[in-house]
């Protein structure tokens, strides 16, 4: 490859992300297909949940549920601090043909219901037609029964009070949950879940390369030093590491492993050293050469590799102390960090 092609290679991200876009596309789509399929073959036929009242209904049953009037929500249970998140479990109470019966819905079946809700709370004239949902029937858990009992009581005397002890009477055995199915899809939404997060983590990553090879760009163009650059890809090469990746010409550095993309004129380098990214003490991410330009701004981090130090690493980073400026500071020490900082207050007096 000439020194044009490394260059306008340097100037696009990997194919990489691209491929992991594709994928993150596919699989997403795949499994939307998929789950589709598999919630209309496992789909058994919905029974009447209003059929005697619920009384005596068994949990686990797929159902549905003429709804004609809706109220407000009487409790909400989950993760989120916001009643309206979709990941809170929230409880209603629905009249189907004059009785009441507890159920659980998410955001998409309550907003079929609006106009339903309305209409209950006397907002709207017109009565809406009864609109059927479906769901699995679940056990009625204490807590939700005192409060659904309470509601129930609530500007009663004592006489005409309900006990908790007569609350099927009222509510029927079990309740309806809007947000279950018959088919079982945990997998599936824990496969697009991932998939998504790949798919925004591609993202972030991608966008971050492009700014480090924009920064890499702007700085070769800023230096009139992309022409030169070329020219000494093409015939003042030195020496090359990593398969051909990282390259040493006559007065450049250039860095196109694992399809990153870095170049630095030796001149411009200040300070140069190594760091290692560690877990609990541990090296578990990566090691890279860091070089600090003489303008107190700009660094580059280049020669990014996976787990410990090699030999070749070591002859990358020996040849570019040797290649750059002798009053350039040389890893990552007490005594550089502070001559450095020094370094860049100089700058910034214009004492330099």
């Amino acid at each position: 490859m000439n020194g044009k092609e490394i260059l306008k290679k340097g100037k696009h991200s990997s194919k990489t992300f691209g491929i992991l876009y594709f994928i993150c596309i596919i699989v997403m789509i795949g499994t939307f297909i998929f789950s589709a399929y598999k919630i209309d073959k496992e789909t058994p036929n919905a029974t009447d949940f209003t059929e005697n009242g619920a009384i005596g209904l068994e949990p686990d049953k797929y159902v549905y549920l003429q709804v004609e009037g809706l109220s407000g929500l009487i409790a909400t249970y989950g993760p989120s601090d916001s009643e309206a998140s979709d990941e809170n479990e929230k409880y209603y109470i629905a009249i189907s043909d004059g009785y009441w019966y507890i159920v659980n819905l998410d955001n998409a079946t309550l907003d079929q219901l609006k106009d339903i809700q309305k209409y209950t709370f006397g907002e709207i004239e017109n009565k809406p037609a009864p609109v059927t949902i479906y769901g699995i029937t679940e056990e009625v858990p204490q807590e939700l029964r005192q409060i659904a009992v309470d509601i129930y009581n609530e500007g009663l005397t004592d006489e005409e009070k309900m006990s908790i002890d007569e609350f099927e009477q009222c509510y029927g055995s079990v309740l309806l949950n809007a947000r279950r199915t018959p088919a079982d899809l945990t997998v599936e939404t824990i496969i697009i879940g991932i998939a998504i997060i790949v798919f925004f983590i591609t993202i972030i990553v991608n966008i971050c390369d492009k700014v480090i090879r924009s920064r890499v760009y702007k700085y070769l163009k800023k230096n009139g030093y992309e022409e030169d650059l070329e020219k000494q890809l093409n015939d003042d090469v030195e020496e090359k590491f990593y398969n051909d990746k990282v390259i040493f010409t006559k007065d450049y550095f250039v860095d196109t492993y694992k399809g990153d993309f870095c170049a630095v004129k030796y001149s411009d380098i200040k300070w140069i050293h190594t760091h290692m990214v560690k877990y609990n003490g541990i090296i578990t991410v990566s090691n890279n050469i860091v070089l600090h330009l003489k303008d107190g701004k700009t660094n580059f981090q280049c020669l990014k590799i996976n787990g410990k130090i090699k030999d070749e690493f070591e002859n990358v980073f020996g040849k570019l102390c040797d290649k750059i400026p002798a009053d350039s500071l040389k890893g990552y020490t007490s005594e550089n960090i502070r001559e450095f900082r020094n370094f860049k207050k100089d700058l910034k007096n214009n004492v330099l």
